[in-house]
Order: C-alpha cells, then structure tokens, then sequence
C-alpha cells in the first residue's frame, strides 16, 4: 500500500493544492495500491480519481498530519510509504516522499511573520532529512532547497508542474481589451510594481487596455497612506474567482503578465497559454525553466521594462501571434499525466529497491 496524504483537500485551493490534487487525482486513477486518507471534516472533494477518500483521526490541520495520521499508519497499516504532495508532512515518519515547492520564506523573509519563518523552517529541516525522498518542481528550487537545507542533490526528484487540461481553449479576445494578472497579492508576487508600470504605460501611451487583477486582496499601491482606496484607472480588481472564470478570463486577455520576483515554479503562465493568452513573464530562472523561450522576458524590477513588454502585447499583433503559437508548443511539454507518471515511477523505484525501512 502506498498511502497519500490528502490533507490539501482541507485547504482553499492555490498553486500547491492544485499540484497534489492533479498528481493524487493521476496515481488514484493508474495504480491500485494506492489509498488516499484526510482529516475528517468538510474535504473539497470526497472522491480523486474514481478513489474514495478515506477520512481518519479526530484532530485537524497540522495535528491530524503530525499525530493522527502517522499513529494510523504504524499502528493499522504497518508504517507503508507515505506520499506527502504538499509542503508539509509528518516529521518523524521516515518511510515518506516529502514535497518541497520553493523557499519563498527564506528568500522572502518580509512575506512570512517571524515566528512563522522560525517554526516553519525548522519543521521543513526535519521533514526534509528525514524522509526517504524529496519532490520539487524545477531545477532551480531543487539547487535552493539543496543551497538552504543541505540536503544531498540526488535525494532530490524533479517533478514538474503543468496546466489543466480544461484551461485549454479557443483564445478570443472580445469586448474592451485587457491584460490579465493572477497571483495573490504578497510582496514576492510583485503586483505593486505592475500597477505602477501599467500606470505608467497608460500615461505615456494613452492606451484605453484595463488591467484585471485577480487575487484576494487589495495590492497596497492601489490604497492610500490612511488605508483608503486609491483611484487607480483602468485597474480591475477582480478577487478569487472560480476556474470556469479563471479560463474564460485567459482566453480572452490580450496579454497575461506574471511579474514574480520569486518563484519554485510558477503554474499561471501555462494555464494562459493553454487558453491562448500571449504570455509576459519575469525574467528569472525557474520561469525561464518552465517557458523556455515561449514568453516576452522582463526585469522584474525595472517599471520601465515592465511597461515595454506591455507596450508590445498591446500594440504589436504579430508579436502577440508569435507568443500565442510558442505558448502552444510549449505546453505540449508539460502535463500531469507525465508529472504523475514521474511520481509513480519513483514510488515504483523505492518499492524494488525496498529503500525504506519500517519505523
């Protein structure tokens, strides 16, 4: 038996619950071994790839994974390999393949509270070392988890992420144009500077094209010193929406912009592509992993830049039809059938190596 750690279906879904939830939904549906368990309590589904979820233990959050789940497993199931696909897992059960996305927390310490940073990091040490195996999502986070944890390389696996096959569709831009942003509205993510270069863009060019944010909040160069709104024109702050609107608002963007300084991966530039969405990316490593040469690359810290590539989504229709067609190319690439069969191949080589020990 392999089991799975479905405690993600507990959570509001964001770019990391997406990655297990694809990724158990894929193994659920191709091997027989595997059984999914999560804490009781509301689940976002109750069923991933035709596999009934299995809801165990009393507790919630992090005291189902670090006690109830793992007492399960020793104590009914004989302490079997465990697939932990989130950030977490439980620390002390060393027969596990933990996931690991980025160190954002390390990189971008002013996103996290302090005691956050601290106890989160020391629980990641643990769980890192200890488990038999680790999953990232690109090159560039598996050399900074090994920069940041010490871990060795090659205990280090690189999975990566893709775009669901329901983002992909007919691109059709109707109505008033706009260029799309979708991120939550953390300091990494970038967003204010984006507000500022397409401010800025708007200004110079005297382009009609809004902007539309999608994101739970309020980005903070769009409010005032006292806290109050501030009028920004063309901005459209569109807040969580669901994925059918989400793959509507790809397919008809003139432009999607991702603008992160950081990044373990970075899954919304593949979904736009899969829906046609010409795509404007940061220029930094693990976005130039996932796109290759399928997006216009700017300098995430320069608004000047930032307000070019806007400049070139807006008014050059060739450029936007050249990205468009190597979007396509490059989601070709990637998909969670051919993620999930890597992670299916590593639980594979850990069962005939017989490379855990029982604890």
């Amino acid at each position: 038996m392999i089991a799975v750690n479905c405690r993600f279906l507990t959570q509001d879904l964001t770019g990391v619950q997406r990655f297990a939830e694809e990724i158990t939904a894929e193994l659920a549906r191709t091997r027989d071994d595997v059984r999914l368990f999560a804490p009781p309590g509301a689940l976002r589904h109750t069923a991933l790839g035709g596999r009934e979820v299995e809801q165990v233990g009393t507790a919630s959050g992090h005291r189902w994974e670090q006690w109830d789940l793992p007492r399960l497993l020793r104590r009914e199931h004989g302490s079997p390999l465990l697939l932990s696909l989130m950030n977490t897992g439980p620390v002390l059960y060393r027969n596990q393949v933990v996931t690991h996305h980025d160190v954002t927390y390390v990189r971008f310490p002013q996103t996290y509270t302090k005691r956050f940073r601290i106890a989160y990091r020391m629980l990641s040490s643990l769980t890192l070392h200890h488990a038999r195996q680790v999953i990232t999502v690109s090159e560039f986070s598996r050399r900074e988890i090994v920069d940041v944890y010490g871990i060795d390389l090659e205990k280090i696996r690189v999975v990566p992420n893709a775009a669901g096959s329901g983002f992909r569709r007919p691109h059709l831009e109707s109505g008033p144009a706009y260029f799309l942003a979708v991120a939550s509205f953390l300091p990494h993510k970038n967003i204010d500077r984006l507000v500022d270069a397409f401010e800025r863009y708007r200004a110079e060019s005297g382009s009609t094209t809004a902007l539309r944010l999608v994101g739970s909040a309020r980005p903070a160069s769009m409010a005032r010193s006292d806290g109050s709104p501030r009028p920004t024109p063309g901005v459209e702050l569109l807040g969580r929406v669901d994925d059918q609107r989400l793959q509507e608002l790809y397919a008809g963007a003139r432009g999607f912009i991702f603008p992160s300084l950081y990044e373990g991966f970075g899954v919304p530039p593949l979904e736009a592509q899969s829906a046609g969405a010409p795509v404007a990316a940061a220029d930094i490593p693990p976005l130039r992993e996932a796109l290759g040469e399928s997006a216009l690359f700017f300098d995430p810290g320069d608004t000047k830049s930032m307000s070019d590539a806007l400049l070139t989504l807006d008014a050059d229709a060739d450029a936007r039809q050249r990205l468009r067609a190597a979007g396509h190319s490059n989601i070709e690439r990637q998909s969670w059938e051919r993620s999930a069969g890597g992670v299916s191949s590593l639980l594979d080589e850990m069962i005939r190596s017989n490379r855990y020990d029982r604890n």
